[in-house]
């Protein structure tokens, strides 16, 4: 497949929303984290696709605030699955080159899923390939907020330099 795209025409950054995992698993009449864990060999093969074909950005909005209004069973199942990848994937993305960032409220997700963000953003930092941005714990109302404190902070540092 790599032979049919054109590099000259590729896009520089890739965003994909994850979602119908759990549809997905209904239509095949298993439960909702079947979807869930296919979806995380869906997630490799873009990766590994997107860097292959020398994308310079993949977003991944992985986990987004209002999948905390899922049952505490399907929670858990998503935070594991996520925390499990990063530990199962931190080899494959060293060896790829491929550097791992995140955006989001990481602040409120489970120790666990902090620290393993942590520990291979921090790994992979100095990597200069595919650079694979997570979005957690996202809402359009958190950036907006977030986006305005940072305003409101830079705003204040500049006023005392008048």
């Amino acid at each position: 497949m790599l032979s049919l795209i054109d590099k000259h025409n590729l896009p520089i950054h890739i965003a994909i929303i994850m979602d119908g995992n759990g549809r997905w698993a209904k239509a095949q009449g298993q439960e909702r984290i079947f979807g869930h864990q296919n979806g995380v060999q869906a997630v490799r093969n873009v990766i590994e696709g997107a860097n292959e074909a020398g994308v310079k950005y993949l977003t991944l909005y992985t986990f987004s605030s209002e999948n905390w209004n899922r049952t505490k069973d399907e929670v858990d199942a998503l935070i594991f699955l996520i925390v499990h990848s990063l530990q199962i994937e931190l080899e494959v993305l060293m060896k790829n080159n491929v550097r791992l960032m995140t955006i989001g409220n990481l602040s409120s997700m489970p120790l666990a899923c902090r620290e393993e963000f942590k520990i291979a953003c921090e790994e992979t930092k100095n990597n200069t390939g595919l650079t694979l941005v997570f979005a957690i714990n996202y809402s359009s109302r958190w950036e907006i907020v977030e986006a305005a404190k940072q305003m409101v902070s830079e705003a204040q540092a500049n006023s005392c330099n008048l």
